[in-house]
């Protein structure tokens, strides 16, 4: 008894029907770097209470204007050593 001709997995990734996109939802979720606080979006209006530092690889990360100092030690550690950030547990 012959078995039948099974398609390769290119042939059944062809036949299968394309799937949706992963949808982007609206809203920002963004806690500071420093102590984990939950930062919303007008919070980084000209005079809010959080702002964006970078790093030497030019990744951003928020921070609360409060703890600017110690997320930019994180970010010191971060660009010395090349390890990731050592953020805080995030709250809300």
């Amino acid at each position: 008894m012959k078995r039948e001709k099974r398609l390769t997995k290119r042939e059944r990734k062809a036949l299968a029907p394309a799937r949706p996109a992963a949808q982007q939802h609206a809203h920002q979720h963004i806690h500071c770097v420093a102590c984990g606080k939950h930062l919303d979006a007008v919070e980084f209006g000209a005079q809010g209470t959080a702002t964006w530092i970078q790093c030497l690889h030019r990744s951003r990360f928020a921070s609360c204007t409060v703890c600017v100092d110690i997320s930019k030690r994180l970010l010191a550690e971060h660009d010395r050593t090349g390890q990731p950030v050592q953020s805080a547990q995030a709250w809300h």
